[in-house]
């Protein structure tokens, strides 16, 4: 058998072959110390992790105020919630306020007079209030036809049946009737208030009507909604 260069001696060669050297590194790196040291599987995903979220924090060049990506991101999820509360509350509402169903009731119970609804309402624009305006015209305008026995109103009639039972009697202000009910509904009923416009159409619409001379009256013996 044939022995290395340095056997019998305490030293190591100065020069090794390679294909020694190579074994001598193998057998070194096989080792326990060496083995043990290796990062694992799971090492190397944490730190190519925390990589990843140290990049989402350094700021993005070119952005005014220096933000970083995941600043964006909370950002925009931030101002996404704000906007799905704002929208999203009042058109929940309206469809709960459509399921439960509208009020049979024009009135309410309320018994007050034409001329004091008329003063209401007028009241009520006078503050801005358009939607407690356009209530209190519309019933004013309701109860100003039944005095007059131009419709008969009876319990549970809507704004609409007033309307049309109205507008059989003055069909030149039938269109303007079936608005006038449109509004009252959205301002009473749906939630989806009133203007300023509404107002003072429908109360045109009042005394228009207050001066006309209806071409039918109704029968108080047929009480229809």
């Amino acid at each position: 058998m044939r022995l290395g260069p340095w056997v019998g001696s305490v030293e190591p060669p100065l020069e090794i072959d390679e294909d020694p050297a190579r074994d001598l590194l193998q057998g070194e790196l096989a080792k326990a110390e060496y083995t043990q040291a290796s990062p694992t599987w799971l090492d190397l995903w944490i730190d190519d992790f925390w990589n990843w979220v140290n990049d989402l924090l350094q700021p993005i060049e070119g952005v005014p105020g220096g933000f970083s990506p995941i600043a964006l991101i909370l950002g925009a999820l931030v101002i996404l919630g704000v906007l799905a509360l704002l929208i999203g509350r009042p058109i929940l509402a309206q469809r709960a306020r459509r399921r439960t169903g509208m009020p049979s009731d024009l009135f309410d119970g309320d018994e007050r007079s034409a001329r004091d609804l008329r003063g209401s309402a007028a009241a009520a624009a006078s503050r801005g209030d358009f939607e407690t305006a356009v209530v209190e015209q519309f019933r004013a305008l309701a109860r100003a036809v039944h005095d007059r026995t131009v419709i008969s109103l009876s319990p549970g009639m809507t704004a609409t049946a007033v309307a049309e039972a109205t507008g059989v009697s003055f069909p030149g202000h039938a269109p303007a009737l079936h608005v006038a009910a449109k509004s009252f509904d959205a301002a009473r009923y749906l939630g989806l208030g009133a203007s300023e416009a509404d107002w003072h159409q429908l109360r045109s619409l009042d005394l228009a009507l207050d001066s006309a001379a209806p071409v039918k009256l109704a029968s108080f013996s047929r009480r229809g909604s």
